[in-house]
């Protein structure tokens, strides 16, 4: 059929850690890790960092584009604490979204990935 079949939505964010910021970033990052924990369609939000402590990459993983959306939902909240302690490098996306959610993602930091192939395991 020509429906499209309906997936989770995932997608990372990579940034670096403002100078001097280090401590403020692992508090903004627990409140933020609060918060996405109580969203019932988060299936994954894992924060990483480099050794140095410079760099941030963090990988989200949603049941579907509602949830995705639910949470996007509190970057009114949560975007200028982000802000405040990360420069954003790069969004890149894995799944395919409609094209009205895609927009939320348009900007010069955003790549889309389009699936080609593969599983994904529950």
């Amino acid at each position: 059929g020509s429906e499209m079949c309906i997936r989770d939505s995932t997608w990372t964010v990579q940034g670096q850690i403002k100078e001097g910021k280090y401590d403020e970033f692992l508090l903004v990052m627990a409140r933020l890790v609060t918060l996405a924990k109580s969203e019932a369609g988060t299936l994954m939000y894992e924060w990483t960092v480099s050794e140095d402590k410079r760099n941030v990459y963090i990988y989200e993983r949603y049941q579907d584009e509602d949830a995705a959306k639910a949470h996007l939902a509190g970057w009114g909240e949560s975007g200028p604490l982000f802000l405040s302690v990360v420069d954003m490098d790069k969004v890149t996306v894995f799944s395919q979204l409609s094209e009205e959610f895609a927009q939320a993602f348009a900007g010069p930091s955003s790549v889309f990935m389009k699936p080609v192939g593969g599983f994904v395991k529950f």
